[in-house]
């Protein structure tokens, strides 16, 4: 699929096909509201299991998010019949911010085995896949996490590595955010410039590729993606590891830890 180093991605016709592997779990974690007609109960993916990350992997103080502890994750994993060596796959509307939070967050507790839908519901829905919304039954596993710390950076580490020359802060906000004052010698590459509009799709490997290069980061490079909030980052994180740059993290505490929180320096 477009010649992309990790095999990250799925395509609709790989999800027909395997649809009924009874190992394999899907994860639907688009917005959903159980009061408002949309979403998971409006129609899913058969097989599909709701998830929302943004209320089940994250805790929040004063309307700032920060990662809930590995085995609250873990928890809501297993709750779900996941158990560790399940095979996941990933969907949201398109190939949104939520895949993102979701893939990042199943990486950062070591599940390795996560792929996402490439376009997500949209795709399913003009490939006319079938729909359901009969909600799957299954058993509640003992899942156990296995935290990667190399998936996530915090301000302490930034402050303590960011002077590495072999270190690329990638401020992945848009440029006017980015011109209002941003981590101290972080290059500017807005996360949705590795979309393609119309289809929501990651444009293709070698375009990529240029665009991050075009600001330093390099795969050679350990590359810090931040934004305001964590989610574009973990867009961004989800980008460069689909083109296989073997060090990356996410700070999803970004701009609302750095300066909100803490009011360290910006330039």
């Amino acid at each position: 699929m477009s010649n992309y180093p990790a095999d990250i991605l799925i395509a609709v016709d790989w999800l027909k096909e395997n649809l009924d592997d009874p190992h394999l779990k899907i994860l639907d974690v688009r917005a959903n509201d159980p009061r408002l007609p949309f979403g998971y109960r409006m129609g899913h993916i058969p097989h599909s299991i709701a998830l929302d990350p943004t209320r089940e992997f994250f805790v929040y103080s004063n309307g700032i998010a920060d990662l809930a502890a590995s085995e609250t994750v873990a928890n809501a994993l297993g709750a779900r019949g996941i158990a560790n060596d399940s095979p996941i796959v990933i969907y949201d509307e398109w190939t949104g911010q939520l895949s993102a939070i979701t893939f990042w967050v199943l990486q950062t507790i070591g599940h390795r085995d996560v792929k996402i839908l490439h376009s997500g519901w949209s795709a399913w829905k003009n490939a006319n896949g079938a729909t359901t919304r009969d909600v799957p039954a299954f058993a509640p596993q003992n899942y156990i996490a296995h935290s990667d710390d190399a998936t996530r950076a915090t301000a302490e580490w930034i402050q303590a590595n960011a002077a590495r020359a072999d270190v690329v802060l990638l401020d992945v906000r848009s440029p006017d955010e980015y011109r209002g004052g941003h981590i101290p010698g972080a290059v500017n590459l807005s996360y949705d410039t590795a979309l393609d509009l119309r289809t929501q799709m990651f444009k293709d490997a070698a375009t990529l590729r240029a665009q991050l290069e075009s600001v330093g980061a390099t795969a050679d490079k350990e590359i810090v993606a931040y934004c305001a909030a964590g989610a574009r980052s973990a867009h961004s994180y989800t980008m460069l590891k689909l083109l296989g740059y073997p060090r990356v993290r996410n700070y999803d505490g970004s701009m609302n830890d750095w300066f909100r929180s803490r009011g360290l320096p910006l330039e």
